[in-house]
This record gives structure tokens, C-alpha cells and sequence, in this order.
């Protein structure tokens, strides 16, 4: 790749500071490997890291961007194959100030929802905190002053023009982001490996391991047993992978409100063993959603009874509530008078200076140089997004104009500073730009009291904007940040850094957890919620759906390609079994010829469209469709590999009738698909209560579906029982199985043997009812009819004399009719069981486990 490096040392048109260049003004050293490695790729390798980066970000369903300043939905657009690189000798300096902050930050928030020391003595205007919606006032006195409250920090900051690092905004609430950065990781050392270890990159993995073991003490249990889950809004949510990232780091249950319940003044999780006790909620969800008893009705889900629980110190909320309000702009300006009250020392990191409006002084600055300022909202629940006066039309500068007199206190005027420029590749123009950025930086409280921060981060740059202003509502290329052991003199700061710099205390010095006893060990099960083990058993069943409906239609349109007039009865059969079991619509009276076959072309266009979207409930499009929104729900408990194949699946759909040619390949694709599922669940799923009820929705969808196959079958007459053999040997994925064992053409009795008598066949529907019989004792349904029509079901099947079977004969049709009713018995029987199911698991519970066993509580769930 060619660019010219003098051009990128230049400086900059508006005098902001450079990332490439040292103090003498030449090429810092861990730069110089980053443009080196630029420089020796080719168009061709550009493209394929591109591809490869595109490709994994896909793959992994981080689909959001995090880094959003007003709350808004946007996409993770894109990550840069540059990476940000920074030395550790300067890094030293973020690292300590982010450290001191999220401690000043800390003991801010044990102040204001305890004595109050800082209010009274002036240090925070009090219509700052007490005038916005972020001060929850039912937690005042909540918070123990003891103890720490605030578990993650994040920090947003930027350089100015002099190379000074300056905070922009800190993130208390649910500092989001943390587990981008370690995907940004993940992906850019598998993409520059040489580059990578080149540059010596300091590791991430201390700090989730930090995290973690935060977690685990941040509550005493006798036992030492802390149950710790992550508290999300769900797959909806913009942010969610990060969630469920976050959740398989920390090796913890990801929630949902409903998911969990206060009894007693207790926080349980609603699994499918009983109600489990929780101590430890790592929350995702913002302050006022957390409990609709006492924060702000019930306009959210939430966990009525949460704050209570808080009250009597059964459980920690990392953070804890109420710690949004320290995220309002308006604090920056008294974080300094803070830190040096709190601590005796000063703020080590500076903000950009801001102007609280509230403040007589502050809000004559802001009329003054109104036209040059930037002004946010100083209250942190206001998703607003900042507004740079010269990009305002004229309408937008007298509403602001108007609101600064009519509500001062409710906007902070900041500065607009140059910010500092990194390279980024233009696609357009094929060459290096130098664009601005801003970084994003975390810390996780530590065991001792102290912070840990991450060394790394996320970076976000400026694609293309005219304004100056780096904000959310412009397209955003994120980068990795990589912490080099490469050495250069760090940009001096104003504020003079301690000579002694306290050591943190690492967490294997700080904690270490207990070994597993013996009995710990054979008494720890896989914790599920009976909302993932809801999902997992529809995953089952619409897997199972969407892999028998293509099996069917795949032999429809194998048989309507080779059509010849002998098969145009089979095409009509096959295409009635379709509509029987809601896989194809019901024709019209026009399509429907006087000998009762389809209309070819009628059919042929049904197939196209087979992959559109249609109303029928067993629409192979709804099935699919289904079966993603359940593997969505549950992402954090699929490997990579198996949401890569599921989230794919949809793609083979379409939107409007397709070729026949064109349909045979989606449908071929897509059965590769349910193939690898059906490998997945036995394969590689651990054999806990996910996969028992993921297996057992496969059984009940399986035999079910059999079951109606072999009904519809038996009722035709014996011409159209002959036509139909070597099809319905093909949907019941048993025809190698019948000519590998007959080495004969199909005949009636055999096809009956192999898909309904035969115990080793594991399509047969006494296969299957045996191990729905089996698998189903294990989950005590308490309902017992459902379990008497199967067991009934089977014994009438080893009553049925074969002996007495051949094709035409009075006894033929006995046997028919006998394995006809068995088939309507099975079907009705399922039904039953199924609805039990869902009932007794997934909606009611009767048991608390705890750790005697399992005792007996209200029946009472929701």
C-alpha cells in the first residue's frame, strides 16, 4: 500500500495533535511497525483482511455498536484493520488516572446516597444531583458507606491540541463495551499475528479474571457458593452481544427480569430444578428498570421487590442502583474540588472544560461565546444528543437560546477542542488519512478496594464529517487498542504525577477462590433458566420441523422434475400429505382436476414459493424462522460454530416465488444445516437439563410428525399406499436403510416393518415412542394420562399380528386400520404431554433449591 509519510506528519490544518509523531517531531517507533506492515500489503490483501474481519464480527453476532453517546441503535459498523498502538510507558499515565477517577467516582456515589457531606459542603450544587430523574431517592441510605458500589467504570477521553489526555464522559450506570474490546482482540491478533507479537501487545484476560473474582466476593456466603447472574433486556437489545460476551467470560447465567424473583426478601432465579438463590446481579438494564414497585412505577419489566432485597443486604447489584446519576456532564466541572476533598490530592486526568449553566457565572460565559460552544444535557437520563451551535439551523439555535434562559440548570456548555489525529484508511481513494478519535477505557474494582484498568480499550474514528464534533450520529470506524511494549517518551502533563506509584495488588495476591471439594464437585449441575430451557425444547421442535418439511418438499419437486404421467397421482398424494400437516397451502377449486390430481403448474409455482414468506403455521419460511429467534434468544448458550450455522439459515430463504432449480439448492443447504443441529445435539451438548429438553422437543416434533405422516398414509387406498412407498421412505430418511437390508424394490410389508415395528430404525415410530418414553422419565410430569395413551400405544403395536398381512387381503386392512388408530392415538397423546410440559416447567414451580435439596414452596411462579 503506497502513501506518502511525509504528508501524514504534517500538521494538521487546525493545529490538533498527532499520533504518529514522537516529541522531536519523526515517527514514533511503534508506529513505524504499523505503517512498515502497511506498506508491504497489496490490494489483494486489504481485501481479504477486510473479508476477514467482516466475515468474524458477522459470525460472532456482534451486529451492534455499544460506543453510542444518546443511547441510540446503531450498528457496529465497522473495525478498522489498523489498530491503535500506545506505549506502555505512556499508558502508565492513563492507567493511574483512570484508576484515581473511578476511586473519586466511587466514594462520590457512596456520598450522595449516604451523609451527604459533599452537598452540604457546596463541592456538588444540589439541584445537580436532587434535580434530575437519575437520583433515585428510594436509595438513599441503601448503599452501605462501608463498601464499594461501583464494580465497572468506563471512561471516555481524548487528546487535545497540546497531546494532553482529557476525559470527555464517564460511564457509571452499565459501563458498556468491555466485551468489544475483547472481540476487537480476539479478531485483530488472528488477522496480524507477526504485527502482534512484533509490537509485544499486553493481554486483556486480567481484567475479566479480575471481574470475576470481584464478583465472587462482592457478597459472604457460609458456604462460599455465590450465585452470580448477568441481568439483561434481552436479545433486543442493541447491546446484547455484549451481554452474552460478558456473561461466557465471567462464566455466569445470562437473565432477563423474568427470569428471576423476589420471595422473602431473597433474589431466586427461576431455573428448571425450582427457584435458585442469586447473590450477585451484574446488571445491564438501566436504574428506573429495575424495579417497578419503587422506581418509577411500571413502566419497565423489571424485578418487583429488587430494592428491598438490596435494603437487607441480601444481594449486591454491580452497579448499584442510582449510580447513573454520576454520568450527567454537569460533574466533570467538580470532579477536581472533589478528588482533592475526598483524597487530598489533584485530579491527575483533566476534562474538557465545561460550563455548568446552572451556575450564574457559568451561564453569562455561555451567552457570551454561545456560537462557539457545544452544550449537552446536564441530566444523564435525558438521551438528548449534544448540539454544536454553528451546525444548527436557525429554528434549532432559538430553541436552544430559549431553553439556556427558561432552563439553565437543566445544560453544560463545553468547549469544542481539536481532537487528536490517527491514520485510517480511505476506501474510496485507497490511501491513509489522518482522522480523529476518541478512546474508551475500563476499570473493574479490584479485591482490595482498588481499580484494575484494562490495558486496551475501544477506539472510535471519524469516517467522513464535516463538523467537528465527534458524535454518535456520525458513522463511526472502531479500532483495536493495542498497549505496546515499545518504548518512547510519554507526552509530558501538566499535573505532576506521584513520584511512588502504589502497586495494584494483583488478584491471585487479592483472592483466591477456594478449591472445589469433593462434594461440591459431584453435587455442581449447569445452572438453567426455565427461560433458555423454554427455548432450547421450541429449537428442538422447530429443528425438527423445518428438517422434515424439507425432506418433503425436496421429494416433491425431485418428483416434479422427473415427472412422467404415471407420477402425476404421486405428485397429488405427496402435495395432499404437504397440506395435511400445514407444510403446503390447500389448492383452489380451479387447480384441482376431475380425476382429483393438481394441477401441475399449480404445484410448481407452490414449491417456488415454498422458500417466501406464507401464513401457514408449518410454512417451512416460519419454522426457519422460528428457529433462529430461538437460537437468538439463547445465543450465550450455542458455540460459534453452531449460531454460525443457524444464523445463516434464514439466507436461504427468499421473498418471492424462485426457480425450481434454485429451490432444490436453498432446500439442500438447508438440510445440511438441520443436519448439523441434529450433530450438534448429540454430539457435542453436554448432557445437562438444556439438552434434555432441546432433545426431548426433537423426540415429541419427531414422532409427531411420523406419527401424521404414517396416519395420512394408511387411509389411502391400497393403489395409492403402492405409488407412495418409495417417497415415504424418502421423507422418513430411510430409504438407504431399506435397500441397503432388502436389495429388492419397496413392498408394502417391509415399509411398514422398517417405519413402524422396528426397534433399531430411529424413525420408526415405535423407536420413537420408546425413547420419548424413556427421555420422558426423567422429568417427572405430574400429569399422567399422556404417558398411559403412549404406553397403551405401544403395546397395541406389539399386539398387531404381521403374520396375517398381505397387500389386498380383509387382514390388510384390519392391520390399517388398527396402525391408523395407534398413529391418532400417538398424535393425541403428544399433545397432552406437551402441554404438560410447558405448563409444569416453563411456566409454574414447586421447589427452592437450596442446599439441603429441593423444598417445597408456593406454586405461585409468575
Amino acid at each position: 500500500m503506497d502513501f506518502s509519510l511525509d504528508q501524514l506528519l504534517s500538521p494538521s490544518p487546525d493545529g490538533a495533535f498527532s499520533e504518529l509523531r514522537d516529541q522531536a517531531g519523526g515517527l514514533a517507533p511503534e508506529w513505524d511497525y504499523v505503517l512498515s506492515a502497511l506498506r508491504n500489503l497489496a490490494p489483494d490483501d486489504l481485501k481479504g483482511f477486510l473479508a476477514y474481519i467482516s466475515e468474524n464480527i458477522q459470525n460472532r453476532g456482534s451486529i451492534y455498536n455499544a460506543y453510542s453517546e444518546d443511547g441510540s441503535i446503531e450498528p457496529w459498523e465497522s473495525l478498522s484493520v489498523i489498530p491503535y498502538v500506545i506505549s506502555a510507558q505512556e499508558w502508565d499515565f492513563i492507567e493511574l488516572a483512570v484508576a484515581q477517577r473511578a476511586a473519586v467516582i466511587n466514594d462520590t456515589l457512596r456520598d450522595i446516597y449516604g451523609p451527604q457531606h459533599l452537598i452540604r459542603r457546596g463541592l456538588v450544587p444540589p439541584s445537580l444531583i436532587f434535580g434530575q430523574r437519575g437520583f433515585l431517592w428510594p436509595c438513599i441510605n441503601t448503599l452501605d458507606t462501608h463498601e464499594n458500589h461501583l464494580h465497572m467504570y468506563a471512561v471516555d477521553i481524548a487528546r487535545d491540541e497540546k497531546g494532553q489526555w482529557r476525559v470527555l464522559k464517564d460511564r457509571t450506570q452499565g459501563p458498556l463495551g468491555a466485551g468489544y474490546a475483547l472481540q476487537n482482540r480476539q479478531i485483530m491478533s488472528t488477522a496480524l499475528p507477526a504485527l502482534f507479537n512484533q509490537l509485544r501487545v499486553h493481554p486483556q484476560t486480567d481484567y475479566f479474571r479480575a471481574l470475576r473474582q470481584t464478583l465472587l466476593s462482592s457478597m459472604s456466603v457460609e458456604d462460599g457458593n455465590v450465585v452470580t447472574v448477568l441481568l439483561s433486556p434481552g436479545p433486543k437489545h442493541p447491546a446484547y452481544f455484549e451481554h452474552v460476551f460478558l456473561a461466557r467470560q465471567m462464566g455466569v447465567p445470562i437473565t432477563e427480569s423474568l427470569d428471576l424473583t423476589v420471595r422473602n426478601d431473597l433474589l431466586y432465579l427461576k431455573t428448571l430444578r425450582g427457584l435458585q438463590r442469586v447473590h450477585v446481579v451484574l446488571r445491564r438494564l438501566e436504574d428506573n428498570e429495575c424495579d417497578p414497585m419503587e422506581l418509577y412505577g411500571s413502566d419497565y419489566p423489571g424485578i418487583p421487590g429488587l430494592l428491598q432485597a438490596i435494603r437487607k443486604g441480601n444481594v449486591t447489584v454491580c452497579n448499584a442502583l442510582g449510580s447513573g446519576v454520576l454520568e450527567s456532564a454537569g460533574m466533570l466541572e467538580f470532579l477536581p474540588g472533589i478528588c482533592q476533598h475526598l483524597r487530598g490530592e489533584p485530579l491527575l486526568m483533566d476534562s474538557i472544560r465545561s460550563w455548568w449553566c446552572g451556575n450564574e457565572a457559568n451561564l453569562d460565559y455561555a451567552r457570551t461565546r454561545f456560537d462557539s460552544l457545544m452544550f449537552k444535557s446536564s441530566f444523564s437520563s435525558m438521551r438528548a444528543s449534544p448540539q454544536y451551535v454553528p451546525d444548527l439551523n436557525q429554528a434549532q439555535r432559538e430553541a436552544l437560546l430559549q431553553r439556556l434562559e427558561t432552563s439553565p440548570r437543566s445544560l453544560v456548555a463545553h468547549e469544542v477542542m481539536p481532537l487528536a489525529r490517527i491514520p485510517e484508511i480511505d476506501f474510496e481513494s485507497r490511501q491513509l488519512q489522518m482522522r480523529r478519535f476518541t478512546m474508551r477505557v475500563f476499570a473493574t474494582l479490584a479485591h482490595d478496594g482498588s481499580y484494575q484498568v484494562m490495558p486496551g480499550g475501544v477506539v472510535r474514528v471519524e469516517d467522513k464529517s464535516n463538523t467537528p464534533v465527534l458524535s454518535s450520529r456520525n458513522r463511526q470506524i472502531n479500532k483495536d487498542l493495542w498497549v505496546c511494549r515499545m518504548a518512547r517518551p510519554a507526552v509530558p502533563t501538566v499535573v505532576t504525577i506521584p513520584p511512588a506509584r502504589a502497586r495494584v495488588r494483583s488478584v491471585s495476591d487479592a483472592f483466591e477462590a477456594k478449591p472445589l471439594t469433593l462434594e461440591q464437585l459431584l453435587a455442581a449441575h449447569t445452572t438453567t433458566p426455565a427461560r433458555i430451557g423454554e427455548n432450547l425444547f421450541w429449537m428442538g421442535r422447530y429443528g425438527i420441523r423445518a428438517e422434515l418439511s424439507v425432506l418433503l418438499l425436496r421429494t416433491i419437486t425431485r418428483n416434479l422434475t422427473e415427472r412422467v404421467t404415471e407420477k402425476e397421482t404421486l405428485i397429488t398424494l405427496l402435495y395432499k400429505l404437504g397440506t395435511h400437516l400445514h407444510v403446503l397451502p390447500v389448492p383452489s377449486a380451479e387447480a384441482i382436476g376431475a380425476d382429483d390430481t393438481y394441477d401441475i403448474n399449480f404445484i410448481r409455482h407452490q414449491l417456488g414459493a415454498s422458500l417466501a414468506p406464507s401464513s401457514l403455521s408449518g410454512a417451512l419460511t416460519n419454522n426457519v424462522n422460528y428457529l433462529h429467534q430461538c437460537a437468538f434468544n439463547i445465543r450465550e448458550r450455542l458455540s460459534l460454530d453452531v449460531w454460525w450455522v443457524v444464523n445463516y439459515m434464514p439466507t436461504y430463504l427468499g421473498t418471492a416465488k424462485l426457480d425450481l432449480t434454485v429451490v432444490q439448492q436453498r432446500m439442500q443447504e438447508l438440510f445440511a444445516s438441520c443436519s448439523i443441529l441434529s450433530g450438534f445435539t448429540h454430539e457435542q451438548m453436554t448432557r445437562d437439563e438444556g439438552w434434555s429438553f432441546l432433545l426431548l422437543g426433537r423426540l415429541i416434533e419427531k414422532l409427531g410428525r411420523m406419527s401424521d405422516t404414517l396416519g395420512f398414509f394408511l387411509k389411502q387406498s391400497e393403489h395409492d399406499k403402492t405409488i407412495m412407498l418409495e417417497s415415504l421412505l424418502e421423507i422418513a430418511y430411510s430409504i438407504v436403510t431399506y435397500r441397503a437390508r432388502y436389495h429388492r424394490e419397496e413392498e408394502m410389508l417391509a415399509v411398514l416393518y422398517l417405519l413402524v415395528f422396528d426397534r433399531s430404525n430411529p424413525y420408526s415410530l415405535r423407536y420413537l415412542c420408546q425413547s420419548l418414553l424413556d427421555n420422558s422419565a426423567a422429568f417427572n410430569v405430574q400429569e399422567a394420562q399422556s404417558r398411559q395413551i403412549l404406553q397403551k400405544a405401544l403395546g397395541d403395536l406389539d399386539a398387531v399380528d404381521l403374520a396375517r398381512f398381505a397387500v389386498g387381503t380383509p387382514a390388510a386392512g384390519q392391520i390399517y386400520e388398527q396402525l391408523a388408530r395407534v398413529c391418532a392415538d400417538i398424535s393425541y397423546g403428544l399433545s397432552i404431554y406437551a402441554n404438560s410440559i410447558n405448563h409444569q416447567y416453563f411456566l409454574v414451580t414447586e421447589t427452592i433449591s437450596s442446599d439441603t435439596g429441593l423444598e417445597t414452596v408456593n406454586k405461585e411462579f409468575l
